[in-house]
């Protein structure tokens, strides 16, 4: 499920692309979200299973993790105000 997440968040950042911004500090920092959207489903899933000891609570953290990270901009899109 996770890696669906990783493969949605890629499709979602690539589709949803904001033009427009000229400031150099604004598309890196932008960029530098695009890259942790991508790869926060791995890093939730790999931090949770190296971190957490007891079955029972990662099983809690990951279906945490399943809802927090969901994909929205994947579904419904971005617009630009």
């Amino acid at each position: 499920m996770y890696l669906a997440y990783v493969v949605a968040w890629l499709f979602a950042v690539q589709s949803n692309q904001l033009v427009g911004i000229d400031d150099r500090f604004a598309q890196a920092m932008s960029q530098f979200g695009e890259f942790f959207a991508i790869v926060s489903p791995a890093l939730w899933f790999f931090a949770t299973l190296s971190l957490v000891r007891s079955p029972a609570t990662r099983v809690v953290v990951l279906a945490i993790g399943l809802v927090v990270l969901f994909p929205f901009p994947m579904f419904f899109g971005v617009t630009v105000a």
